[in-house]
C-alpha cells in the first residue's frame, strides 16, 4: 500500500541516516533538476575551510622584517609582545619588494610558501562595499557590529555584512552545485555551523571518528520508488519518478561509503583533535574518489582559543603561550594535509585550504609590559590559502602601515590601537576561491550577495586557472587503484 509523502519523510528521518550523519531537508536536498547532467568524474574539486574561532592576531603571524623596527616599536620595548627578528621565518615577498617574517611555529607552512604552493591575503576583512577611513567615521557603509566575536563570526561564514542571514556561503556553493549530486556537497566536520548551511540544501554533519560509523545506513527503504504515486495525480511521474531515482542513489552512496570501510592514510598526521579534522577530511575525499559521489565537496573544520585578551606572551617570551601552541598545531596539520592530498592521493591541484577568523587584534597590546599581556579586537587581518592550484609565494592585497592612528587605523588620537581597515573584502576573497570552484563570474551575486560592489575586481589572482578535467585524472586513478588493491 502507497504510504503518504509526511509517511515516508518521517519514517526516512527516522530510520534511514545514523544520528551522527543525519541530513535534515532530504526532499529538498535531493528533489533536484532531474534534467541535470551526470557527474563527471574526472572533474573533481574541494574546498577546505579551516576557521581559528576567537579572533586570530595576525600581526604576530605574519610580521615586517625589513621594516622591523615599527613593529618593535609597538609591541617591542618593554611591551613584551615582539617575537625577536631572529626567530622569523624571513620571506620574500615580491609584490611589495621586501622581506617579511612567519612566526617561529609555522615552520611547516614556511616550506609551502618556498615550494609555491601557500599565498597570504592581507588586510582582509568583512566590508559591505569598499570603504574609506572619512566614511567609517560618518559610519556610512559600516559592516554590522563591528568587533563582535558572534556577529563577525556570522560575516565571515555568511559574506553578509549588513546583520543577520540564515544561511552561509558553503552551503551557497551546495545550493549551486548541487543539480548533479546526489550525496551532500557540504559537510562540516566541526558541529553545524552558519558556513555549511544552505537555502536548499542541508551539510552532512559528522565527527572524527571511524568514517564507516559515521556514515552509516541502518535500513534500507524498498517503498522508496512508491514516491511518485503519491506526489501527482496526474499522470506527470516522469520528473517525480527522478527524483525518487535521486534519493534513492543518494542513500546507496551512504551505504557504498559504508562498505568502503574506514580508509587508511599512509600519511602521518600529528594526533590533535584539529588535525583529526582535517585527516576526516582526506578520508572523506579519498573515498569519494572510489565511489564517485560527487565532483564538488566544501568542508568545515576549526579550531578555538584565538581570543587572547591576555596570557598571549608564554612564560619563555612572546614566540611561545596560547597563540603559538595554537598555530604550531594549525601549521602541522594543514601541513599534513597538504602532504597527503599531493603525495598520497595524487589531488594537490584540486584541493585548496583556506583560513578564516573572526577578525584580527589590535597592534597596540593590552597590559603591556606585564604577565597578561594581549591584544583587543580588531579588523582586517591575514589569511593563508594552500594548494596546488595557488599561486604561492606571493602577498595578495596591501599590507597596513604599522603607524597608530594613521591612514590605515580606523581608531585615532592617543587612544589609537591599531586596527586596520580592511583593503580586500571577504567577498573578493572567497569569490576567487569560488571561481576555481566553478562557479562563472556571472553567478557569484548568486553565492556572494555585496559582490557586485567589486565589479571587476572579484578575483584576486592567487588561484591558477582550472585544471582541465584530462589533467586532473592520473593522480586520482593511481590513488583509487591503490585502495581498491589493483
Amino acid at each position: 500500500m502507497a504510504q503518504t509523502r509526511r509517511e515516508f519523510l518521517r519514517n526516512t528521518a527516522c530510520g534511514t541516516l545514523a544520528a551522527t550523519a543525519m541530513v535534515r531537508g532530504m526532499d529538498k536536498m535531493f528533489l533536484v533538476n532531474a534534467l541535470a547532467k551526470p557527474n563527471d568524474p574526472t572533474d573533481y574539486k574541494a574546498l577546505v575551510c579551516v576557521f581559528l574561532f576567537g579572533g586570530n592576531d595576525a600581526n604576530n603571524i605574519v610580521i615586517p622584517y625589513t621594516d622591523y623596527a615599527q613593529y618593535d616599536a609597538i609591541r617591542g620595548q618593554g611591551v613584551g609582545l615582539a617575537i625577536p627578528q631572529e626567530l622569523l621565518l624571513q620571506i620574500t615577498v615580491p609584490s611589495h619588494q621586501r622581506d617579511f617574517g612567519l612566526h617561529p611555529k609555522l615552520s611547516g607552512l614556511f616550506g609551502l610558501w618556498g615550494s609555491g604552493n601557500l599565498a597570504i591575503v592581507v588586510n582582509t576583512g568583512t566590508l559591505i562595499r569598499p570603504l574609506t577611513r572619512p566614511e567609517y567615521e560618518a559610519n556610512v557603509g559600516r559592516p554590522y557590529q563591528l568587533f563582535s566575536h558572534s556577529d563577525q563570526v556570522t560575516a565571515f561564514q555568511t559574506s553578509y555584512a549588513q546583520g543577520h542571514a540564515s544561511s552561509g556561503w558553503g552551503g551557497a556553493l551546495a545550493d549551486y552545485f548541487r543539480g548533479s549530486q546526489v550525496f551532500p556537497v557540504v559537510t562540516s566536520i566541526n558541529g553545524v555551523q552558519m558556513f555549511s548551511a544552505g537555502v536548499n540544501t542541508r551539510p552532512l554533519i559528522i565527527g572524527t571518528g571511524r568514517l564507516d560509523q559515521a556514515l552509516t545506513v541502518t535500513r534500507n527503504y524498498p517503498e522508496i520508488g512508491q514516491i511518485v504515486d503519491i506526489e501527482r495525480s496526474d499522470g506527470s511521474r516522469t520528473i517525480v519518478q527522478n527524483s525518487g531515482n535521486l534519493v534513492f542513489e543518494a542513500l546507496t552512496n551512504l551505504q557504498r561509503l559504508r562498505d568502503a570501510g574506514d580508509p587508511q592514510l599512509t600519511t602521518q598526521f600529528p594526533n590533535t583533535s584539529f588535525a583529526n579534522q582535517l585527516k576526516q577530511v582526506a578520508k572523506m575525499i579519498s573515498v569519494n574518489q572510489i565511489i564517485g559521489a560527487t565532483q564538488r565537496q566544501v568542508f568545515f573544520t576549526a579550531i578555538g582559543g584565538f581570543d587572547t585578551h591576555n596570557n598571549q606572551r608564554g612564560p619563555d617570551g612572546p614566540e611561545t603561550g596560547q597563540q603559538a601552541n595554537l598555530w604550531d598545531q594549525v601549521s602541522q596539520a594543514m601541513t599534513a594535509f597538504y602532504t597527503c592530498v599531493d603525495q598520497e592521493l595524487g589531488m594537490a591541484s584540486q584541493v585548496t585550504t583556506f583560513t578564516m577568523s573572526d577578525f584580527s587584534r589590535t597592534l597596540k597590546p593590552n597590559d603591556p609590559g606585564t604577565a597578561m599581556v594581549g591584544t583587543d579586537h580588531a579588523w582586517g587581518g591575514h589569511h593563508f590559502v594552500v594548494g596546488g592550484a595557488v599561486r604561492g609565494g606571493d602577498f595578495y592585497g596591501t599590507f597596513p602601515r604599522f603607524t597608530l592612528g594613521g591612514d590605515d587605523d580606523v581608531d585615532n588620537g592617543s587612544g589609537a590601537r591599531g586596527r586596520f581597515l580592511p583593503t580586500i573584502s571577504l567577498d573578493q576573497y572567497a569569490a576567487t576561491l569560488a571561481l576555481w570552484f566553478g562557479v562563472p563570474v556571472g553567478d557569484l551575486h548568486l553565492v556572494f550577495p555585496n559582490i557586485g560592489n567589486w565589479t571587476g575586481q572579484e578575483d584576486l589572482g592567487f588561484m591558477q586557472p582550472p585544471m582541465g578535467p584530462v589533467a586532473a585524472r592520473s593522480g586520482r586513478r593511481s590513488f583509487v587503484r591503490r585502495a581498491l588493491g589493483l
